[in-house]
């Protein structure tokens, strides 16, 4: 009986590609509970992944999709669109029908995927208040806000964060909404309209000086983002710590005014917590010193990304395609960065995910038609293509590819569609 214990514990520790303990014991539901995986922003799965895949089902959407789904572990699967109606879809994960859905937020709820907590607790954000639902889509409470988030994180105490795309950080008790921080300003006295950009929120630029999702590190509460403060040449990578003792408070760490043209693609925390990777819009990648904000080292990647970038605990990072992008992955070495591979031939389309057994899924153009798309498999050490699966009719880009606890893939496309592979 002990030898089986072990046996069971080995496996499970095999199986944890991306987790981290600067995750384990939050408030956090476990699989891809948050838009970008995690509070780290890692785009990483915490489980291995499969190397061939096969087609499951596939959904059309009224609308846009701006972002991946989310996923729970009871097999639901979360997406938010632009569409008439319901704006908050609740997926059986095995066959992709409607569990059920909400008007209870309205079209702007796109710019963010839904948040999921230990409970299996939702919470979502449109231009006019944050939501939360339980877990057959009764509406828990909602709570006013000014702007519209771009998702939201938990923090180390287990609230909610977020900031509103002009600058407002909120912290709501989760189970109540009651305000800890109720739209504290970044910028007192030179906040932005609150109007909508699309175009600028796209890219991150001045016009929507907070375009992403932050960073949250659950082991000091100190949290990260971009930000295009009013009046200034460039965007900055902000640091700032949260502490509710003795009372909730926001605090500035550093800010590092380094980002020229704007940043659209959210930062995210190694593993470690040592350092915090984000792009900007001039074809770069940094990597900067989470205590200091001090930038280690600096890597052309040569073109603006389309989204986030995905980073594994060892350092392996894989940037998000753009018109003209195409698929690398390059490694974190400590005081530089370094190309591991290249492929000219593979057009980045998308949001690249990473999972455990060193493998990731990316978009790339088919070479069918125009905006039509294949979602590949590859080796993250060589670039290897392990198995590719085409995207059925014109899919333009996708907006996020994420992985269920069940072992299936979802990637939605930015026209509305979304597309669910399983392991072959």
């Amino acid at each position: 009986m002990m030898k089986q214990f072990f046996c069971l514990l080995l496996a499970v520790l095999l199986l944890a590609g991306c987790i981290s303990s600067r995750q384990s014991g939050t408030a956090y539901g476990p699989g891809w509970s948050a838009v970008h995986a995690d509070g780290r922003n890692s785009d990483c799965a915490p489980f291995n992944g499969p190397g061939k895949i096969t087609p499951a089902w596939q959904r059309k959407f009224d609308g846009r999709i701006n972002l991946g789904a989310t996923t729970s572990r009871d097999g639901k699967v979360f997406v938010t669109t632009s569409g008439k109606g319901c704006h908050l879809y609740a997926l059986d994960a095995r066959t992709g029908e409607t569990l059920w859905c909400t008007e209870e937020v309205n079209r702007f709820a796109v710019a963010s995927s839904a948040l999921l907590d230990r409970e299996g607790h939702i919470y979502l954000a449109d231009n006019e208040a944050m939501h939360a639902f339980d877990g057959k889509g009764a509406l828990l409470w909602e709570t006013p806000i000014t702007g519209f988030p771009l998702s939201a994180q938990f923090t180390q105490t287990g609230r909610l964060i977020f900031i509103t795309h002009i600058g407002k950080v909120y912290v709501l008790d989760r189970k109540t909404g009651q305000p800890l921080i109720g739209g504290w300003d970044l910028s007192p006295g030179n906040m932005p309209d609150a109007g909508f950009d699309p175009v600028a929120c796209m890219k991150g630029t001045e016009a929507c000086p907070c375009a992403n999702t932050l960073a949250f590190d659950q082991q000091n509460g100190r949290f990260y983002f971009t930000y295009w403060k009013p009046g200034t040449a460039s965007a900055a990578l902000r640091a700032m710590q949260y502490t509710e003792q003795p009372v909730p408070t926001v605090t500035m760490v550093w800010e590092n005014s380094a980002l020229p043209g704007g940043s659209a693609s959210s930062p995210d925390i190694a593993a470690n917590g040592s350092r915090v990777y984000v792009n900007d819009n001039a074809g770069f990648l940094y990597a900067l010193d989470a205590g200091t904000g001090h930038i280690i080292w600096k890597y052309e990647i040569g073109f603006e990304p389309g989204g986030s970038q995905s980073t594994s605990p060892d350092g392996y990072i894989m940037p998000a395609g753009a018109n003209g992008a195409r698929l690398l992955c390059i490694k974190d070495l400590g005081a530089h960065a370094e190309l591991v591979w290249q492929c000219d031939s593979l057009h980045n389309r998308g949001v690249a995910t990473q999972a455990g057994g060193k493998l990731a899924y990316c978009t790339v153009a088919s070479g069918r038609g125009r905006f039509q798309n294949d979602l590949v498999v590859v080796n993250v050490l060589t670039g290897e293509i392990l198995d590719r699966e085409p995207l059925p009719g014109v899919t333009i880009f996708t907006v996020g590819t994420t992985l269920g606890p069940e072992g299936n893939i979802y990637v939605p496309s930015f026209n509305g569609a979304l597309f669910a592979f399983r392991p072959d």
